[in-house]
């Protein structure tokens, strides 16, 4: 044996390095061949090149633009350079935030609003027309106008009423309610039945079983019926309501259950769970059960609920109804639908639920279709911003709001309302927002005293000196006691939130039936999954009467087309804004940087509010480099957008098509440097790599994607 072992190489290594030749490797694995190929002839592999080049470019970028050890230092000079180049720090690339050209090639506005026209509203109360002409209890007509403060009815609450308590033809039919957001369709359809009730000579308490059952989609839209029927009931405490819904105790909902109530409203799941396993509440409804009501009903078949109703009406279908007892009420068990739009969803409920019905709406008609209309006096605007100026331009958007909050000078209450696709946004923007304020005034300590006095780089409703905003977050993956308390306090005038304004940062849970007072603008940063939502998200404005504001976010290109869309919607029109100059430059440049040593181009193609703008979103991508948190935070809410994305119905696909979004920018306005595609890697990274699965299309892909989202979305109202 030999001293090599018996190990023989067949490489041929004869090189001639003086005159330039290249070595002859043969033999071995073809990998093995090409590394000693490149050790001899000195190459590197490409991603130790990619990296050295990236290294070399960022040491001359730093003898041109010198960088100091504090991050706080040299904020402006930074920002100025982002905005010009991009940055470069070893591997990872920092995108400019504006680009040379700005343009959007927005096709014009055909559905411009007349602005100077005078829109009267379209919900709003009725001058001539008085609860007591409709037939209400004069008891409830002085409660409603000495406690409630409801001095006339509206145009639905008029039509319903003549059906439930004026017209013998219409008394004990099956209704469809259907009419604008903010008209009052929980007192349309509930004054009828409690004056009924009261008309009878017989005498009720809690104890003489539930009239009426009404279902309604998400908790927080029945904690509201539940708290309008409460003060309505107020005039006849011998009358109780019931709220059933879930994540709260269902040993409470049984006792209170047992002590006896004569309206039940809840939930479907959490309704159903009492039908099938709670005795006491059969007991209930045995012989009094006169109105089932099903509230919101398009959105109930849109969570999938069909089911659910479904077995709710067969079990209360079983109940015997008796009419010795209560001649004055309907003979039958009475069914009313109601909806703000008349979608596929809510006209499939119909048929399961109602029976020769009739549908009273106070809509325009079109070839005997009714067609959903916002409120005329809503200012509906609208807004084309590039996926990586999105977060910035909110920033603009709300100091717009906030500065005529504050112009003002009113201790009233405002509200405004963020509606984001899902519930990782609503984590992200609401940390975003509501904590970068101190961490903004450390990080930019060092360059504000650099700047005049009274300047800031901050819009005003973010700066040190205005402690009148408060932010909210609210959406279906947090508890129940979480959800009720945040509503409660955003909803109600109190001490601590008076004269102040209020964001809150939300999902669809929040779109439905919620009467919220004094919202004067609702944003919609991500399209909703239907155009119905759009109706009902900007419904939480304009209400009864009152003004209101809606401002809609796009991307360029093909969303553009979802105006085309929502145009039926909008018969008066809306406005189309520049990101640019109506939002960015007013919030941005009020804080302008004055100093000695600008170098401004004659052209104006370097101006203060960019850079203040850049650096704003900077201190935003410096703090997900430096806080793990909230780095997780903004991947988890940059991946479940895109997941999101894929879920808009069939009919809006070309519109909302996710293989045209530009990833990486739209991954910067979550604060992000890195790619899409490492951000997968990163992702990846944490499962157990030694389970290897198989490649799957891309066509199975988006569609895994979009049965993620849709079971997030479920999860959202949490039932």
């Amino acid at each position: 044996m030999s001293d090599d072992d018996g190990m023989l190489l067949n490489f041929d290594t004869n090189a001639d390095f003086g005159e330039k030749t290249v070595a002859k490797v043969t033999g071995g694995r073809w990998k093995d061949r090409r590394r000693l190929k490149m050790m001899v002839t000195g190459q590197q592999p490409n991603k130790k090149r990619k990296i050295e080049k990236a290294r070399e470019n960022d040491r001359e970028r730093q003898e041109i633009v010198p960088r100091e050890a504090s991050v706080g230092k040299n904020v402006e000079v930074e920002a100025k350079n982002a905005r010009t180049a991009p940055l470069v720090a070893g591997p990872q690339v920092v995108s400019s935030l504006f680009t040379s050209n700005r343009e959007i090639s927005t096709s014009s506005n055909d559905n411009a609003r007349d602005e100077s026209a005078v829109h009267k509203p379209s919900n709003a109360p009725l001058f001539k027309d008085t609860f007591e002409s409709v037939g209400v209890q004069e008891l409830l007509v002085n409660h409603l106008k000495e406690k409630m403060r409801i001095q006339k009815p509206t145009s639905i609450q008029k039509l319903v009423f003549s059906y439930l308590l004026l017209a013998d033809e219409g008394r004990d039919k099956d209704l469809f309610i259907n009419a604008q957001t903010g008209s009052g369709k929980t007192l349309a359809y509930f004054l009828p039945i409690l004056s009924r009730i009261l008309q009878m000579n017989v005498r009720v308490d809690r104890k003489s079983g539930c009239f009426a059952l009404i279902v309604a989609p998400t908790r927080e839209l029945a904690s509201q019926i539940y708290s309008v029927i409460s003060m309505l009931t107020n005039c006849c405490h011998y009358l109780v309501p019931c709220l059933l819904i879930g994540g709260e105790r269902k040993k409470s909902e049984k006792a209170r259950l047992r002590k006896g109530c004569n309206f039940i409203i809840g939930t479907p799941g959490r309704i159903l769970d009492h039908l099938q396993n709670t005795q006491v509440i059969r007991e209930q409804l045995s012989h009094t059960l006169r109105y089932i009501v099903l509230d919101e009903g398009d959105k109930l078949m849109e969570l999938g609920f069909e089911e659910t109703i479904r077995d709710i009406l067969n079990i209360l279908h079983q109940v015997p109804v008796s009419t010795e007892r209560y001649p004055q009420l309907p003979s039958r068990i009475v069914h009313v639908l109601c909806s703000a739009t008349m979608q596929n969803g809510a006209a499939k409920l119909g048929d399961v639920a109602l029976n020769d019905y009739k549908l009273l709406s106070t809509r325009k008609k079109k070839h005997d279709d009714a067609i959903n209309e916002a409120p005329d006096q809503l200012l509906q605007r609208v807004v084309v911003v590039p996926p990586k100026l999105r977060l910035v331009t909110l920033a603009g958007g709300l100091d717009e709001i906030h500065r005529k909050h504050k112009q003002t000078k009113s201790s009233q209450t405002s509200r405004t309302m963020v509606f984001l696709s899902c519930s990782d946004s609503v984590e992200f923007h609401y940390e975003t927002f509501s904590s970068n304020d101190a961490y903004h005034r450390n990080l930019v300590g060092e360059s504000v005293r650099l700047m005049d006095k009274g300047n800031s780089i901050l819009p005003s409703f973010l700066s040190d000196t205005d402690p009148d905003v408060v932010f909210y977050k609210l959406h279906g993956s947090l508890s129940q006691p979480i959800r009720t308390s945040t509503l409660e306090s955003f909803s109600k005038d109190s001490a601590s939130t008076k004269g102040k304004h209020l964001i809150m940062f939300c999902t669809d849970v929040a779109s439905r039936g919620l009467d919220l007072p004094h919202v004067g603008t609702v944003l919609e940063v991500d399209p909703p999954f239907s155009t119905e939502d759009h109706l009902h998200r900007i419904g939480r404005t304009a209400r009864a009467g009152q003004s209101g504001e809606a401002l809609l976010f796009l991307l360029p290109g093909e969303e553009e087309g979802y105006l085309g869309k929502i145009k039926p919607y909008h018969p008066k029109g809306w406005k189309l804004l520049k990101y640019d100059e109506d939002l960015l430059k007013p919030a941005f440049q009020e804080t302008s940087v004055r100093r000695s040593d600008r170098n401004d181009k004659p052209d104006g193609t370097i101006h203060d509010w960019d850079t203040n703008a850049t650096t704003w979103h900077l201190n935003v991508e410096r703090r997900v480099l430096e806080d793990s948190t909230f780095k997780s935070l903004a991947i988890k809410a940059f991946t479940s957008h895109v997941r999101a994305y894929a879920t808009h119905i069939s009919d809006e696909k070309a519109f909302f098509n996710i293989k045209l979004l530009h990833l990486g920018h739209l991954a910067k306005s979550f604060g992000l440097r890195e790619r899409p595609k490492g951000i997968g890697a990163q992702n990846s990274s944490e499962k157990d790599s030694s389970k290897k699965t198989p490649k799957e299309n891309t066509k199975n892909k988006m569609f895994r994607l979009a049965r993620m989202a849709v079971k997030e979305s479920a999860s959202e109202f949490n039932y």
